[in-house]
């Protein structure tokens, strides 16, 4: 039977840090792997043993048995990993623009995909407002979020590694394109990736 060492932190923690030959599977993505678990011999780690142990009780529901790296052993092993910047645009469109936005956005994430340094980006939409979470009394449910807002995640090696992409030709003619579709335009932000 064949062992596999699986990290089920998140992929940015696992990106900064993880031990030599695991793979990542967080620990709630653990169901779309059954079929590659299923019939090895599966170790899980974390950084403290908590996930672990939920990733344990979640591969038993599914039939897998698992054991838990101990944290010692973990310690002791060799690792590697990578430093990891994260840079966020928040941006809100003028109305009727999203399509044409998403469509350059498409083309500019496409383009990033290749260059040296980039590890991978996100984009998420602004579909409502939780009332429990922001301490709001009354429905939030039907909100209307006008402009749209869109949040553009970008994760680097480092910060100047996305500093020379702004400068590439490639990158300034795509980004360019954009300014028509946005209320205003959004100011980059880098943050530190903690888990």
């Amino acid at each position: 039977m064949k062992k596999i060492l699986v990290d089920v932190r998140t992929r940015e923690e696992f990106v900064m840090e993880h031990i030599k030959g695991a793979v990542n599977i967080p620990h709630y993505d653990l169901e779309y792997y059954r079929e590659l678990l299923n019939g090895r011999e599966v170790v899980v780690t974390c950084n403290t043993g908590h996930r672990s142990a939920i990733a344990q009780k979640k591969l038993a529901a599914m039939g897998i048995t698992a054991e838990i790296l101990a944290n010692e052993q973990a310690g002791r092993s060799e690792k590697e990993g990578k430093t990891l910047v994260l840079a966020i645009n928040r941006v809100c469109l003028k109305p009727d623009c999203e399509e044409e936005f998403m469509v350059k956005t498409g083309e500019l994430c496409r383009a990033t995909e290749t260059v040296p340094g980039f590890l991978g980006s996100k984009i998420l939409k602004m579909s409502g407002v939780s009332a429990a979470g922001s301490h709001m009394t009354g429905d939030t449910s039907r909100l209307d979020i006008e402009p749209p807002a869109f949040l553009l995640l970008t994760y680097w090696e480092s910060e100047a590694a996305h500093e020379r992409y702004h400068l590439d030709p490639v990158f300034a003619a795509l980004f360019s394109e954009l300014p028509g579709n946005l209320v205003r335009m959004p100011y980059e932000e880098f943050y530190q990736v903690l888990k």
